[in-house]
C-alpha cells in the first residue's frame, strides 16, 4: 500500500497544510480529508515524493469530520471538476459517516448552490457505516467514530499488501487504539490534549504499538521530547507492509 503524506498541521498551522494524505488504492489514489489549498497541496507533496498526480486520478474522497481543516478544500475540488476538465469528468465519490454527509451541503451550499445546484451535481455520495467494511478504489475500508468535539470517525484501510490505521481528530481512547492496533501503520494525531492526543499519552502504549505509530496533526513547532515516535513529513511517501517486513518504510 502506497500512502503519500500531503498534510500534517493542525487547524492553527501557518506552516503547514491540515492533516491529510493520499493512499493508493487500484489504479487512483483515495484522498483522506481535503483541507484547503487542495491543489496546492497535492502537487506540492507529489513534488517533495518525486511523483506526478493529476487531481483527475483521485477519484475518492473520505472525509472524517466538517472541520474546516479537514473538509475546506471540497468547494475546490467540487469546482474543479464541473468547470475546469474539458470534457465529461465523473464527479469525485465523497465518502463520510452520515452525521458528515448530512450536513456537508451546509457548508457548501453558500458558496455552489447557484441555479439551484445541489452537493449531488457535484459530489457522487457513499455513506460510511462504522462497523462495516466497504470497498473503495480497490481497498477494504471501515469506519469507527471517535471521540472527538463534532462527530469524527478513524478509518482502517487495507488491501493484500498491508493494512494503515488513520485515527483521525480524537482524544486519548484505548479502546480507539485497540481498533487500529490491527493495522501495520497507524497514523495518529498528535496534539495538545483536550480533544486531542498528546505525545506523552501515546509514550503509555505497549511498544509494540509505539513502533507502528506515525505522527501527524501537530502544532507548529512541535518537537518530541525522545526520538522513539516518529512524526510525518508533508511530501512523505510511505510503503504500507506486514509488521512483520518491516510495518512502514519512508521512501
Amino acid at each position: 500500500m502506497d500512502l503519500l503524506v500531503t498534510g500534517i498541521g493542525d487547524a492553527f498551522s501557518d506552516r503547514s497544510f491540515g492533516s491529510s494524505a493520499l493512499v493508493r488504492g487500484r489504479g487512483t489514489w483515495i484522498g483522506i480529508d481535503c483541507p484547503g489549498m487542495v491543489l496546492a497541496m497535492w502537487r506540492q507533496a507529489a513534488e517533495r515524493a518525486g511523483i506526478s498526480i493529476d487531481p483527475r486520478e483521485v477519484g475518492d474522497l473520505v472525509i472524517t469530520h466538517l472541520h474546516g481543516d479537514h473538509c475546506a478544500g471540497l468547494e475546490t475540488i467540487g469546482f474543479y471538476h464541473r468547470y475546469k476538465i474539458e470534457g465529461d469528468s465523473p464527479r469525485p465519490r465523497l465518502h463520510a459517516i452520515p452525521e458528515v454527509l448530512d450536513r456537508i451541503w451546509e457548508r457548501l451550499a453558500p458558496a455552489m448552490d447557484g441555479s439551484g445546484s445541489g452537493i449531488e451535481d457535484y459530489f457522487e455520495l457513499h455513506p460510511l457505516r462504522p462497523g462495516a467494511e466497504v470497498e473503495i478504489a480497490g481497498c477494504r475500508v471501515e469506519s469507527r467514530m471517535t471521540r472527538h468535539s463534532v462527530p469524527t470517525c478513524g478509518l482502517v484501510i487495507s488491501d493484500d499488501s498491508g493494512c494503515l490505521g488513520w485515527s483521525s481528530d480524537t482524544e486519548f481512547d484505548l479502546e480507539h487504539l485497540r481498533w487500529l492496533d490491527r493495522a501495520d501503520c497507524i497514523v495518529h494525531e498528535c496534539g495538545q490534549g483536550g480533544t486531542h492526543t498528546t505525545y506523552r499519552e501515546l509514550r503509555s502504549l505497549p511498544e509494540s504499538v509505539q513502533t507502528r505509530l506515525r505522527l501527524i496533526h501537530m502544532p507548529d513547532g512541535f518537537e518530541p521530547p525522545d526520538d522513539l515516535l516518529v512524526p510525518l513529513r508533508e511530501g512523505d511517501r510511505i510503503k504500507v507492509v506486514p509488521a512483520a517486513f518491516g510495518a512502514a518504510r519512508r521512501d
